[in-house]
């Protein structure tokens, strides 16, 4: 037992904890240079590289429609489809042999939170000023002393629901795939399980990106206040 515990530690930790901050950044400077790729000599009729990126833009842009409606979503489009991208990326890296996900590392896992939480409440002040403090108020005003500091607390709670969700799920894949892979059953036996890490991956990058948009989309103002 010693010796499995052995064997895994050594592969879970074949990349080194400075390459779990180096890999996101691996990832976006692969993302940018395909993006480029795909967006060089636009014609009117497209060839398969650009069929492919207007495809990718197309189904994000729905994504983003569907999450946000379409009163925020072409303003919020750069940032929740730069975030599914990413976080996607960073979830299937850890199919890699080899490599760990970036998302299975907790760090990285709060940065991406803290992100979401500081621009959903920057954007709030920026378009709403002090009047954005009135979400936290809640109705009736009379019940605002005690509305407000529920509402705080389940602010801050965002971050930390973002953070373990991604974190817990992703560094399970990891955990259970690399066992099966290393341990037990290195040949044919880990791959329907490979698959679902497949399905999970996106499923939590949506989940993470669902919510986001509900995030980033309640702090904007409305011009539909029903």
């Amino acid at each position: 037992m010693h010796a499995l515990e052995q064997k895994l530690f050594y592969a879970f930790d074949f990349v080194p904890l400075p390459a779990g901050a180096i890999l996101p950044w691996l990832v976006t400077l692969v993302l940018v240079t395909g993006a480029i790729i795909c967006t060089r000599s636009l014609t009117i009729i497209p060839g398969p590289r650009q069929n492919i990126g207007e495809w990718i833009y197309e189904s994000l842009e729905s994504l983003v429609v569907m999450i946000t409606g379409p009163e925020h979503a072409r303003q919020l489009l750069p940032f929740l489809a730069t975030l599914f991208v990413m976080v996607l990326s960073e979830n299937l890296l850890g199919l890699v042999p080899g490599l760990k996900s970036p998302t299975s590392v907790f760090s990285n896992c709060v940065s991406l939170a803290l992100t979401v939480f500081l621009l959903t409440h920057g954007m709030g002040f920026y378009y709403g000023g002090l009047r954005y403090l009135k979400h936290f108020w809640g109705e009736p005003w009379w019940l605002g002393p005690l509305m407000f500091p529920i509402h705080i607390i389940g602010e801050l709670s965002r971050p930390l629901s973002l953070t373990l969700r991604l974190f817990g799920n992703i560094m399970g894949e990891d955990v259970v795939i690399l066992v099966l892979t290393v341990c037990l059953f290195p040949l044919l036996v880990p791959l329907p399980m490979m698959m679902l890490a497949i399905f999970t991956s996106f499923l939590q990058a949506l989940v993470f990106t669902i919510l986001a948009g509900l995030y980033l989309s309640g702090a904007l103002p409305s011009d539909h206040p029903h």
